[in-house]
């Protein structure tokens, strides 16, 4: 190859790499100073916003928000809307109305495109809209929309919408029955009337659901819905079941733990000993000590932190385990009694 095609090939490769490092810079600078932009609209808008919380909404706050662009809206409400409650929510509501946040929104809702739906879902929830589209999404055929939707009704725990989501606890999707139950969980007492009404006509993964938050909220109202499923076919509802038992509490509660504790299932077992260690019912530290034999070491462990939660006669039960005959017993009941020393 001759000197001078050589040169050519170098200055065509020089002029290639110029401009890929032109087209690196230039991109960088263009990125630097849209976030410089940014910053300018994000901070001018959230003085704007900051000033209409404290009185009326000024129209012509409203027209230089909506010059800012419906992204740093938006960007506005997720950086202001989680502080707020009460009065001021209120107004960051009207003013999300004004500026036709929340009608796009709704609009949205309507899309066939699942993630659509779900950013419109989000939107509404951060400005505190949609109580006439919302409660209608709680039946969307995408488990992230639904899960959104629960989000929302945290804050919109209406009747008919608490209603609706109990009935969230037999979705098929686990994500969306945790939202569910994280919401319940959140709304507190207003949601037993909900349990009450719904539980008893769901599967046996509803049932487990709602009693899982029964647990949790620990109403004695919720006793005897609690002590219907008692005999269940489902291990898991049992289970369940001990679990809520063991957070209302009660002779009737006690009584029935006892009878689970011979359970076939090793997971109401363990959930039975669980419910006597957490309402420190020590008269039934003697029915626990069979227990710490069991052939499965989860209902083991749970047994001898029952009886660790039950004071000096759990501690008594423990001492006979680790001198009698059972290597299980005696081992498990070993390290609970450790760890007793080592705590004190």
């Amino acid at each position: 190859m001759s000197a001078q095609a050589l040169l050519s090939i170098a200055i065509v490769e020089g002029l290639v790499l110029g401009l890929v490092i032109l087209t690196i810079v230039g991109h960088a600078w263009w990125l630097a100073s849209s976030d410089r932009s940014l910053a300018r609209r994000i901070r001018t808008g959230r003085k704007l916003m900051l000033a209409t919380l404290e009185g009326p909404i000024d129209p012509d706050v409203i027209e230089r928000l909506r010059r800012l662009g419906r992204r740093t809206q938006i960007r506005l409400f997720a950086e202001i809307a989680p502080s707020l409650e009460g009065a001021e929510r209120a107004t960051l509501r009207d003013l999300a109305a004004q500026l036709g946040i929340a009608a796009r929104a709704e609009r949205r809702c309507r899309s066939r495109f699942w993630w659509r739906r779900l950013y419109a879902t989000r939107v509404l929830t951060l400005v505190d809209g949609g109580d006439e589209v919302m409660p209608r999404m709680i039946k969307d055929p995408h488990q992230l929309v639904r899960t959104q939707v629960a989000e929302w009704a945290a804050l919109h725990p209406a009747p008919s919408m608490l209603l609706a989501l109990v009935g969230l606890l037999d979705d098929q999707k686990r994500i969306a029955r945790f939202a569910v139950q994280d919401t319940l969980l959140r709304i507190g007492r207003p949601a037993v009337p909900a349990l009450l009404h719904s539980l008893a006509a769901m599967s046996p993964v509803g049932i487990a659901s709602g009693l899982t938050v029964a647990a949790r909220l620990g109403d004695a109202e919720l006793l005897p819905l609690s002590l219907s499923f008692v005999d269940h076919p489902v291990a898991a509802v049992r289970a369940a079941t001990a679990d809520a038992l063991g957070a209302i509490g009660g002779a009737d509660a006690v009584a029935v733990l006892l009878g689970l504790l011979a359970d076939p299932a090793a997971e109401v077992r363990r959930a039975a000993t669980r419910g006597l260690g957490r309402l420190e019912h020590w008269a039934s530290a003697a029915a626990l000590l069979p227990l710490l034999g069991d052939p499965t070491w989860p209902v083991r462990r749970e047994t001898a932190l029952a009886l660790t939660a039950m004071g000096a006669p759990g501690s008594l039960i423990l001492r006979t385990a680790l001198r009698g005959s059972d290597r299980f017993a005696a081992d498990i009941a070993a390290q609970a009694l450790g760890l007793q020393a080592e705590r004190a």
